[in-house]
């Protein structure tokens, strides 16, 4: 079987898509696809499994330029928002010219369209925003900049935590790929990127160094790479073989922060994030490396969300013990990020 996978063709869309492939592909070798997996879960019986042998999966990218790279000259939020960098990979796969499309899930918007569904994620990536001072390794530290010095970012979400930081800097808007924006640092004192695409890209020795999500949350689903295929229509074997590959953990984590978003009718317009982790009870989340089908563990999950009427950058957290094995976990996620968004509006409107 060969998958046609829809991607975007900058380098770092492709270096992604290109990993993912390779970990699908991976997870499937020596496995057999099965046509029926609810009857496969009872009995296997010879007519059940398909003839074709997942050692066999190949792939093969369908690149494509998106509306969110054409227009650089532009804000994401004056011409649509999250959106546009999805657009174009979809319509492939109505048009059956692609069997599934990878983003980068912080691209995505809260809720995919009807047509469509978000059938796997890979492991989280480093999920923190990086700061890359003119100099690297050898620059200033983003508190020790002197007043007035410059940093480029394209995230309202980054310039509203940065300027609760340092008030006294300048936020320059930028855009572009990981080399147009690391070049801005010759006219530029610091630029802020998110840390999965550098390590991922193989940049992680340009970083100054990294925010503690304590002091700037990370865009939701950033570090995310999401497998999105059609809701109806996706071949079984297709199917099966994706959910080889996702990471239940990073799903569930997944599903609560574009709760989150979906709760607050929030895209890229708005200076909002989430950041939920899976932690042993009693223990910070930061501190405990993922692990799956693991009782007895909490679900943390933070959130931000700028409110432009009253100028203040509203906080908020919630957490409920959970199972990430059990059969309810997905459902729980996405209850928790609702809750999340009620105890922000609650906020907004006292």
């Amino acid at each position: 079987m060969k998958l046609r996978i829809a991607t975007r063709k900058s380098a770092l869309a492709l270096a992604q898509t290109t990993m993912a492939a390779d970990e699908i592909v991976a997870a499937n070798r020596g496995c057999k696809n099965v046509a029926n997996e609810n009857a496969a879960e009872e009995k296997i019986a010879e007519d059940n499994v398909a003839g074709e042998n997942c050692a066999d999966l190949s792939y093969e990218l369908v690149s494509m330029t998106t509306e969110g790279d054409r227009r650089l000259d532009k804000s994401l939020a004056s011409f649509g928002g999250k959106g546009v960098f999805i657009k174009e990979l979809e319509v492939a796969l109505l048009e059956g010219r692609a069997d599934i499309a990878i983003h980068s899930l912080k691209d995505m918007p809260a809720e995919v369209l009807p047509e469509f569904k978000l059938a796997a994620v890979l492991k989280r990536e480093d999920p923190r925003d990086a700061f890359l001072a003119r100099g690297g390794k050898d620059g200033s530290r983003f508190m020790d900049l002197p007043a007035g010095a410059k940093v480029g970012t394209g995230s309202i979400r980054r310039v509203v935590q940065l300027k609760a930081l340092r008030p006294d800097l300048e936020y320059v808007p930028i855009r572009g790929n990981i080399q147009t924006r690391i070049s801005k640092l010759s006219e530029l004192d610091g630029v802020v990127l998110a840390a999965a695409g550098l390590k991922r890209m193989g940049l992680a020795d340009q970083v100054t160094e990294y925010f503690d999500t304590d002091k700037m949350l990370p865009a939701s689903g950033q570090g995310i790479l999401a497998i999105e295929t059609l809701k109806d229509g996706c071949a079984p074997e297709v199917t099966a073989a994706l959910n080889r590959v996702n990471h239940l953990e990073t799903y569930c984590i997944a599903v609560a922060e574009m709760a989150f978003l979906k709760a607050l009718d929030a895209g890229c317009q708005f200076p909002v994030a989430s950041f939920a982790e899976i932690a042993d009870a009693g223990v910070d989340a930061a501190d405990v490396p993922t692990s799956e089908c693991a009782g007895n563990r909490v679900l943390k999950i933070r959130g931000i969300y700028w409110d432009e009427a009253t100028k203040r950058l509203l906080r908020a957290e919630d957490s409920a013990a959970f199972d990430v094995a059990a059969v309810e976990s997905v459902q729980k996620a996405k209850q928790l990020g609702v809750s999340l968004a009620e105890l922000i509006k609650k906020q907004l409107n006292p």
